[in-house]
Formats: structure tokens, sequence, C-alpha cells
């Protein structure tokens, strides 16, 4: 039979070999977990361009419909990692805040544009019935006055976009990253010198160029509105 100092001394082994496995555990643990999402795309409105015309422009509300955001590999490549499907609706702010759209995690690596489509809303998609109203498909909506007379404008042309970035994003499996699209509204009703008439069709194919070379992107990590 074992003595009683020889199983205490059994015991205090036990204990101590436990505290070893236990420490040795948490050091390993100690290292940097991968995060649950590790991209943000994030989005960035203004408000009016230098005025120096006639005419004057206010608005009050901006809706965009977006669908099948991308991040294009870079390296001159064509394959991409899907970010956010959609269709959804991006409501602009237009005080120059950074606001996150949407995270996910995406594969490690490097990426140096973001795609995505201006979406006009199509049959059976249920969103913002701003974009269906009265029987038409819309892909942006915007609310406001033209030289206070109030306005809506609705665009019914789609507008697919691929926007390179300089520096490129790092992505890792460790940290977060974000993108920002900063887009300025008010530069789709400016011809160069002055507002342009909302109501006035002629000017909708103005109006739709504009739109669609209002979308610019940079790597914005600590979402400032500054470009890294």
């Amino acid at each position: 039979m074992k003595s009683l100092n020889g199983i205490f001394k059994q015991t205090i082994l036990l204990t101590a070999l436990l505290a070893v496995m236990f420490l040795t555990g948490c050091s390993k643990d100690e290292t940097v977990s991968p995060v649950a999402d590790n991209m943000e795309v994030s989005m960035m409105s203004s408000g009016g361009v230098t005025d120096n015309g006639l005419n004057t422009l206010t608005l009050d509300s901006v809706k965009v419909l977006l669908k099948d955001i991308k991040l294009n590999v870079s390296a001159a490549s064509d394959d991409s990692v899907n970010f956010k499907t959609g269709p959804f609706v991006l409501r602009l702010n237009m005080n120059s805040s950074v606001n996150v759209i949407s995270t996910a995690y995406i594969p490690e690596g490097t990426y140096d544009k973001v795609m995505f489509e201006v979406h006009k809303l199509q049959d059976g998609e249920l969103v913002d019935t701003a974009f269906s109203f009265g029987g038409g498909r819309y892909s942006v909506v915007v609310y406001g006055k033209f030289n206070l007379v109030p306005f809506i404008y609705r665009s019914s042309k789609s507008a697919k976009q691929k926007i390179s970035y300089s520096p490129a994003v790092g992505i890792s499996n460790t940290t977060k990253s974000n993108i920002t699209l900063k887009v300025q509204p008010y530069t789709w009703f400016w011809n160069g010198t002055d507002y342009i008439d909302p109501s006035v069709l002629s000017n909708e194919n103005d109006i739709d160029n504009n739109i669609k070379a209002s979308f610019k992107a940079f790597r914005d990590n600590n979402k400032d509105g500054i470009p890294d």
C-alpha cells in the first residue's frame, strides 16, 4: 500500500503537469484569431459643387439600386470574388460621412478593383417601391428642388462599373480592411457651368452619363473619407 506521503507527492506532480498543460494551451490561444468578416465596403457622398450659374439645386433624397459588388484580384487578373449580391437600396446621406454598406469574409489576397452594377429593377425583385413607380422600372431615384420647384428624377439605365484604385488592398484573415465608394450626386445635374433642369427630357442622357461617371473608389482602412 502506498504511503500517504507518496500519494501526496504524486498529487503535487499531477497538479504541476496540468498547470503546465494549461499554460501551454493559453499561450497558443494568445495568437491572433481569424476575424469573422475581414472586408468592408463603405459609401461616402458629398454635397453641391461650386455654383456660379443662374440655377439652384437642392437634393432631398437620393436612392440607388446596387447589385453584385465584387472585388477583382490585382496583377492584371480577371479573377474576382463576390462581396455582396443584392439587389439592395443604397440611400446617400450627402453629408460626407463614411457609412459601411456591408461586411463580408473574402479570401486572403491583394485586390485593386471593385465592380458593381447600378441596377434597373427587374420583375419579381422586391425592394423599395420607389423603383417601380407607375409601372416603370428604375435604378436611381432622386427627390429635390430645381430653382425651388420640386422634382423627382428617375433613371431607367443600368450601368456596370469596374473601378480601379491604388494602392491596392491587401486582405488578411486577422484584420479588417475597407474600401470606400465616393459619389457626388449634385454633379449628376451639373453641365460644367450650371445646374440643368432634371424635368427636361432632353437632359436625361447627360444626367445618366454623369451618374455612371460619378463613382470613385479608394482604400480607406480608417474610414476617414481620405484615400490611404
